[in-house]
C-alpha cells in the first residue's frame, strides 16, 4: 500500500472494520520508493499501523538496496528482498557475503525472499540464512494441484 492510502479515511474505515485480534495477522507492505518519497508521512503511518497491531513489511528491495537499509531504524517488522537469478552465481562472492551479513543484521526470520521461481532461489536464500520465502515455486510446493498462474 502507499503512504497516502494508509493515511486516508478509507483505510481508517477498513481499520475500524477489522477485529483487533485479527490485525496481528495482517502484514501491510510498503514500497521502498514510497517510504523515501514521504518520510514524514511514512513515520506517521507506521505509528498508526503498529499501534493498531498491524505488521509492516518494506517491499521492493534488491540485493543492492537491501544492504543499505536498517530495518530497525526504519521500524519495519519484515523486509522483502527480490530474488534475481544473477544472485546465485557464487555464494562466496563479496556481494553474497555482504548480503548474508545484512540478513544476519536484519534477522533471518524477518527477511522474505520473494519471486522464488525455482528451488535454486530457496537454496540460495537458505545459504544466506533467510527463513521466509514467497513465489511460484513455493506456491507449487504448497498446492501441487493448483492450476492458477499469476
Amino acid at each position: 500500500m502507499n503512504i497516502e492510502t494508509l493515511l486516508s479515511q478509507s483505510f481508517a474505515e477498513f481499520d475500524r472494520a477489522v477485529e483487533a485480534d485479527f490485525k496481528k495477522n495482517i502484514v501491510i507492505e510498503i514500497q521502498l520508493s514510497d517510504v523515501f518519497a514521504d518520510m514524514q508521512g511514512y513515520f506517521a503511518a507506521r505509528k498508526l499501523l503498529q499501534e493498531a497491531g498491524y505488521r509492516i513489511c518494506l517491499d521492493g528491495l534488491t540485493n543492492l538496496s537491501f544492504v543499505q537499509i536498517d530495518r530497525e531504524t526504519l521500524g519495519f517488522d519484515l523486509v522483502k528482498l527480490y530474488w534475481n537469478a544473477d544472485l546465485q552465481s557464487d555464494i562466496k562472492r563479496k556481494q553474497s557475503k555482504d548480503l548474508g551479513a545484512a540478513v544476519k543484521r536484519c534477522g533471518s526470520s524477518r527477511v522474505i525472499l520473494a519471486r522464488c521461481d525455482s528451488k535454486d532461489a530457496v537454496y540460495y536464500g537458505q545459504s544466506l540464512g533467510i527463513a521466509l520465502f514467497q513465489g511460484r515455486y513455493i506456491d507449487g510446493l504448497l498446492d501441487p494441484a493448483s492450476e492458477i498462474v499469476n
